[in-house]
């Protein structure tokens, strides 16, 4: 008997130690649960492992234009990059591409992680581009890139309703056509004047895509344009010496002497003759034209020749002088600048830029007043039949008529084309590869 309640006790015992140790597990466990349920996400989301790397910080782009004074020295050091490492990426960058060559108005672009210099971007012209990047050992390093673009070349025809300008708009084109166009025809047709409703036009153009999007306008191969029913035909042909121009089809050179407006764009504000002067109130010989632009638009050469002054008058403001050949004298007055560098004897030629606009002298706002004298008299630049320049020579006429009348032919191709409902975007495969 008393063996049996020694045992029964033993028993208890270890019952009881059982009980207490499953007591012990269920708190240490009912603890965790409510560690992991009252403890926020984000404190667990916090935690990371020691070796992680650190997030990358996003680029940022500085984009900007190149102004007139602006050297790539200049340019990096606004931007936080000192002269040794600004020097040092002129250097080294020099045999790619010489930087001493950044034109006023292009595009660039310097790229930063943080305070951390990453890239550099410059345009260079619309279809390419200087890319140069920092290597780790402080070493710089570029290359050119040209953008893949996509050349087709499409068929444009409209008819003048109220201006060029409207009417490129009405056939789905862009506003630049019509500058180019004009351009064209400057010597031939004034469009501020002679255009009439009903004029036509058609124009075979190179449209160049980047990534399946339009991007702007390429090389103009012909046009037509029907002026009060006389036809002005352009096209554009290279000559066996590699050189290329505009040609009428009888090999004159639409080129001319003298440019009708030494601007990009033509906005006759005041023709030549007597006029009420604007500032002075009474009626007065107007010995030029005056052509309105925004301030700091690029006054261009009206023909070659060499700088018979620049200076600066109460009334002319800032203007240059160009002698020409067969004593021609033009005159570019109430300039906002001459460029840099200008000086009287030195020579200049066509389409150069020699000014920009501006208001200075007796003026009422920015415009160019421009003049022409012909053995010191003045005349109407606007009037001046202008001679050709470099005509197609003798032994070269065969080659270009057989040329022309190919692109013609195709143009009139597209003529017939477009009188039926579904008119191609570009020309048949076949008769393209033929006047080539």
């Amino acid at each position: 008997m008393l063996s049996r309640l020694q045992d029964f006790l033993r028993d208890t015992g270890k019952r009881k130690k059982l009980i207490v140790i499953s007591s012990s597990l269920f708190a240490v466990l009912l603890v965790i649960f409510a560690i992991l349920i009252l403890v926020p996400a984000k404190a667990i989301k916090q935690t990371q492992p020691l070796n992680a790397d650190p997030p990358i910080e996003p680029l940022i782009k500085i984009e900007k234009q190149v102004k007139r004074g602006d050297t790539i020295l200049t340019i990096l050091s606004i931007e936080g990059i000192d002269q040794p490492r600004a020097y040092r990426f002129f250097q080294e960058i020099r045999p790619l591409y010489d930087l001493k060559n950044l034109r006023a108005g292009q595009k660039y672009s310097l790229f930063f992680s943080g305070k951390k210099f990453e890239k550099f971007i410059y345009e260079i012209d619309t279809d390419r581009y200087l890319e140069v990047q920092e290597e780790n050992a402080g070493h710089f390093t570029g290359k050119l890139v040209t953008l893949p673009f996509q050349v087709i070349r499409e068929y444009v025809r409209g008819e003048i309703r109220f201006s060029l300008f409207e009417s490129i708009l009405e056939s789905g084109e862009r506003a630049e056509l019509a500058d180019i166009l004009a351009a064209l025809y400057e010597y031939d047709i004034d469009f501020n004047r002679d255009i009439r409703e009903g004029d036509t036009f058609a124009i075979y153009v190179e449209k160049k895509y980047l990534e399946g999007k339009f991007v702007r306008y390429g090389e103009v191969l012909a046009a037509e344009f029907v002026n009060k029913g006389e036809k002005f035909q352009v096209v554009r042909y290279t000559d066996p010496a590699g050189d290329t121009s505009y040609y009428h089809p009888d090999g004159r050179a639409t080129k001319k002497m003298f440019r009708r407006c030494p601007l990009p764009f033509m906005r006759v504000t005041s023709r030549y003759g007597s006029r009420l002067h604007p500032v002075l109130g009474f009626n007065a010989q107007h010995n030029g034209v005056d052509f309105g632009a925004p301030a700091g638009t690029s006054v261009l050469a009206s023909a070659s020749g060499v700088i018979q002054q620049v200076g600066y008058t109460a009334t002319r403001g800032k203007f240059i002088s160009i002698r020409h050949p067969n004593r021609y004298t033009s005159h570019y007055l109430h300039l906002k600048q001459v460029k840099s560098g200008l000086k009287t004897g030195q020579r200049v030629e066509q389409n150069e830029t020699i000014g920009y606009v501006g208001s200075t002298g007796l003026s009422t706002g920015p415009h160019l007043h421009y003049g022409l004298q012909k053995d010191a008299k003045y005349i109407n630049p606007l009037s001046l039949k202008s001679p050709a320049r470099d005509p197609l020579k003798k032994e070269q006429m065969p080659g270009f008529i057989a040329y022309s009348r190919r692109i013609f032919l195709l143009m009139d191709s597209h003529k017939v084309l477009s009188t039926f409902p579904v008119v191609p975007l570009r020309p048949l495969g076949l008769i393209d590869r033929w006047f080539e």
